[in-house]
């Protein structure tokens, strides 16, 4: 989430699509509601007409799966009507920046496929960036056709009404209705704020949803603004946490990597290994000395490496998810508590994980929070 819920009360329009928060977040929709009251207007976007529906200004029914053409047609609405936020697409997006000349795309593929043990995968060389020793080409007009500016409006460009609608099922003038409406908040003085969840991200092509998600609200300057934004609302007790508090494995807070004990002894020796040296996380050695000052305050120094030594050190195994099953099986892991969840229903592998429930060496506790759920394996309530 870039904002809070009490930020919501910020926004001049929201832009629901994939999410259901009347139901699913009902003290996000509190903060909706107090928006709302305000003025501000909602568009729902939704196979079903759920409660948060009932609420909105302007409902709009597609088919499942659809998201990108809807998502497409709006890029593509505010560009060729002139809606976009021109000052924020030029300063602070990439926009500007140039793509290598062998990029293309033609005929549903991307320049780099290739065929290797008998399955396709692209080699993305052709889609770098342009370079002039480490600096990026750019390109201040947007006019060259190999900026990202150029290339994203030629890839939208199909998205027409008429073929979003034949595409989603949705009727056209709701389409019009809806992106003309959510266009208003490419305005300086409007805020849009954009709301999705699992109704976008539970696709075997979730990434390309999300980041379809950043471009709409990238194009009209609502990222880093009070109301607007881009907020995923999670459903389950520990995943807002593991995204943004440090609750994964993997990393720690703020998307850092977990240090491991035998790849990243010394504070230098992490950040030699994990620094890239161009892009966002180039500045990894700032974050992280940040989060080490935030932690252990005066006492973090840059003579002590900031108390890198306090920092806990990960074996290097993998925890994740379905290996942590793998181990309950084999019984290396002695007992699970479940809380707020049901593996052997809503697992990856949900078949796997309720065989890993069973095992005799263990036991595991689920915790009901709402209903209650049928149960796999030896557990106790």
């Amino acid at each position: 989430m870039t904002n809070n819920f009490s930020d919501y009360r910020n926004a001049d329009i929201f832009l629901i699509i994939g999410a259901n928060p009347a139901e699913a977040h009902p003290m996000a929709m509190r903060h909706i509601g107090k928006a709302m009251a305000k003025g501000a207007k909602v568009i729902v976007v939704d196979p079903r007409f759920t409660k948060t529906a009932a609420k909105a200004d302007i409902y709009v029914p597609l088919r499942p799966g659809t998201d990108i053409a809807f998502l497409y047609g709006l890029i593509k609405y505010a560009i060729e009507n002139d809606l976009y936020q021109h000052e924020y697409v030029h300063n602070y997006t990439n926009a500007s920046y140039l793509i290598s000349p062998d990029y293309n795309f033609a005929d549903g593929l991307f320049s780099g496929l290739e065929e290797k043990g008998g399955k396709l995968s692209y080699n993305t060389a052709s889609w770098a960036y342009q370079k002039d020793g480490d600096n990026i080409k750019k390109d201040p007009t947007l006019q060259d056709p190999q900026c990202v500016w150029q290339i994203m409006k030629k890839h939208v460009s199909r998205y027409d009404i008429k073929t979003v609608s034949k595409v989603t099922g949705t009727p056209e003038d709701i389409l019009r209705k809806a992106y003309s409406t959510y266009c208003e908040s490419g305005k300086p003085d409007k805020a849009g704020n954009l709301i999705y969840v699992l109704g976008i991200t539970q696709h075997s092509y979730g990434t390309q949803n999300t980041r379809a998600t950043c471009m709409v609200q990238l194009l009209l300057g609502n990222v880093g603004m009070p109301g607007g934004g881009l907020n995923p609302q999670r459903g389950q007790s520990n995943v807002q946490g593991a995204c943004d508090m440090g609750m994964l494995w993997n990393n720690i807070t703020g998307y850092l990597s977990v240090p491991v004990a035998s790849k990243h002894p010394t504070y230098k020796d992490y950040l030699a290994v994990e620094t890239p040296k161009t892009g966002y996380w180039s500045n990894k050695p700032k974050f992280l000395a940040s989060l080490l000052k935030a932690w252990y305050g005066e006492k973090a120094t840059k003579e002590n490496d900031f108390c890198y030594d306090w920092l806990p050190k990960s074996d290097g195994k993998d925890h994740s998810h379905m290996s942590s099953y793998v181990s309950l099986a084999e019984g290396e892991i002695k007992g699970v508590f479940c809380w707020a969840e049901n593996p052997s229903v809503a697992g990856p592998d949900a078949s796997h994980e309720a065989k890993a429930l069973r095992t005799r060496t263990g036991w595991s506790v689920l915790i009901y929070l709402k209903t209650k759920q049928p149960l796999s394996g030896n557990v106790q309530e």
